[in-house]
C-alpha cells in the first residue's frame, strides 16, 4: 500500500502542478462573463509533462485494473477477435513492431490523459482540480479497467463542445471513432438531437431533487427495476459480448455496485448524497456562474449519471451503458471546488475544502481493499 500511495501522490504532485503552470498562462476566469480565455497552444512543455507522466506510470502498471489481465492476454497471445476494428487494427500494428506490452498499455492511457484535458481545454483554469478528482476520485481506475469503453467515452466528451459549436459533422466524426473503439457508443448519437432541443434538462433545483431521490429510493429497491427490464437482457449481453455475466444473481450482486464508491465503509449512499445534494443546491449559481450553454450540457449530462449509477448501479451490463456519463463527473467536481473557492465566501470555501477532504479518505479506502485491484505495482516488480 505504501508504494500505492508514493506513486499516486507523486503522480497527482507533478500534475497538479503541471496543471498550474498551464492555468496561470490563461487569464482568470471572470465569473459570470461567459467567456473562457485560451491560450493559442494546447500543447507546451508542461502539458506535455502532464500527459507523459500519467502515460508512463499507467503504462508500467502491473494488474491494475480488474480487465488488466484480459487486456494483456488480448496483446500477448492475439486473442483480440472480439474488439472493435479501430481497436483492433491498433494492436496489430503494435504486435507487428514487437513493441513491448508497456507501450501498449502507455498507448491507451496516453489517450485517455490526452482526450479528458484535450476535452476541458477551454477550462484551464481548473486544470490543477482535475487531476486532483482524476487520481483521488479513482477515475484512472475506471479507465484502466474498461480501457476500450474508457476511449469510447472520452470521444464523447470531447464532442460535447461540437454539439454546444452546433458542429454536426465534427460531433459525428468524433462519435464514429468511439463506435470504433467501443459498439455501444452508437447510443450518443441520439445526444445531438436532445442537447441542441435544450441544452439545460434540469432547471429546476426543485425538480431535480425530487428525482434524485426517487433515483435513490429506486437505490435500495433496485431489484424491481431489473425485473421489469430483465427481458431485454439477454439481447445486451449478446451485443455486448458479456453473456457469462447473463445471470440475474450476478447482475444484482453488491460486488458489481459501482455506485457505492468507499462501500466498504458502510456509508456508500450518505457519500453520494453529500457530494450531490450540494452541486443541486448551488446548481442555479453554478450556471449563472459559468454562464454558458456548453457547462449546462456538461451539467446535464453529469445529473443524468447521477441518477443512472444510483438506478442501475447494481447492474454490471447497464452500467456499461451508463459508463459514458462517468467522466463529468471530474469536470463538474472540478468547476464546483472552483467555484466556491473563487467566491471568497466561508461557507462555500469550507464546502469545497470538505468535498476535496472526502474524496481523499475515499482514495485511502479504495487503496486500502486490494480487491478493487487498484494498488500500483510497476511491471518488472512481478513480470
Amino acid at each position: 500500500m505504501l508504494e500505492s500511495v508514493l506513486v499516486y501522490f507523486f503522480l497527482y504532485f507533478v500534475m497538479a502542478l503541471c496543471g498550474r503552470l498551464k492555468a496561470d498562462k490563461s487569464d482568470k476566469y471572470i465569473g459570470e462573463s461567459g467567456e473562457y480565455p485560451e491560450e493559442n497552444r494546447f500543447f507546451s512543455p508542461e502539458m506535455v509533462v502532464l500527459v507523459l507522466s500519467f502515460t508512463f506510470i499507467f503504462g508500467c502498471r502491473w494488474g491494475v485494473g480488474r480487465d488488466y489481465f484480459r487486456y494483456l492476454e488480448a496483446y500477448t497471445y492475439g486473442t483480440y477477435e472480439r474488439y472493435e476494428y479501430l481497436f483492433r487494427s491498433i494492436i496489430i500494428l503494435l504486435k507487428g513492431a514487437d513493441v513491448h506490452f508497456s507501450v501498449y498499455f502507455g498507448i491507451w492511457a496516453f489517450l485517455d490523459v490526452f482526450l479528458l484535458y484535450y476535452a476541458f481545454r477551454n477550462y484551464k483554469f481548473v486544470f490543477p482540480y482535475i487531476a486532483f478528482f482524476l487520481i483521488f476520485g479513482s477515475h484512472y481506475l475506471n479507465m484502466m479497467n474498461a480501457i476500450r469503453q474508457g476511449i469510447s467515452a472520452l470521444f464523447f466528451l470531447v464532442s460535447i463542445s461540437y454539439i454546444d459549436n452546433k458542429r454536426p459533422i465534427a460531433f459525428v466524426l468524433c462519435t464514429i471513432i468511439a463506435v470504433l473503439f467501443h459498439r455501444l457508443a452508437l447510443i450518443l448519437f441520439v445526444f445531438y438531437p436532445l442537447l441542441r432541443l435544450s441544452d439545460d434538462w434540469f432547471k429546476s433545483i426543485g425538480l431535480q431533487l425530487v428525482i434524485y431521490f426517487i433515483a435513490v429510493f429506486f437505490y435500495f429497491n433496485g431489484e424491481y427495476v431489473l425485473e421489469w427490464i430483465e427481458a431485454p437482457f439477454e439481447w445486451l449481453s449478446g451485443l455486448l459480448e458479456y453473456d457469462d455475466y447473463y445471470d440475474y444473481e450476478d447482475l444484482t450482486s453488491d460486488r458489481f455496485d459501482r455506485s457505492q464508491f468507499g462501500r466498504n465503509t458502510g456509508l456508500g449512499i450518505w457519500i453520494n448524497m453529500f457530494r450531490t445534494i450540494p452541486i443541486i443546491l448551488l446548481s442555479k449559481n453554478l450556471k449563472a456562474y459559468y454562464n454558458s450553454s456548453h457547462f449546462n450540457m456538461l451539467y446535464t449530462l453529469y445529473f443524468i449519471g447521477v441518477l443512472c449509477a444510483l438506478v442501475f448501479g447494481k447492474s454490471v451490463i447497464l452500467n456499461r451503458v451508463t459508463y459514458y456519463f462517468d467522466f463529468f463527473q471530474i469536470i463538474i467536481y472540478s468547476l464546483f471546488v472552483y467555484y466556491c473557492f473563487d467566491t471568497k465566501k466561508a461557507q462555500y470555501q469550507v464546502l469545497g475544502l470538505l468535498l476535496m477532504l472526502l474524496y481523499i479518505l475515499l482514495f485511502f479506502n479504495t487503496i486500502s481493499n486490494p480487491s478493487t485491484l487498484s494498488q500500483y505495482l510497476f511491471f518488472w516488480q512481478r513480470y
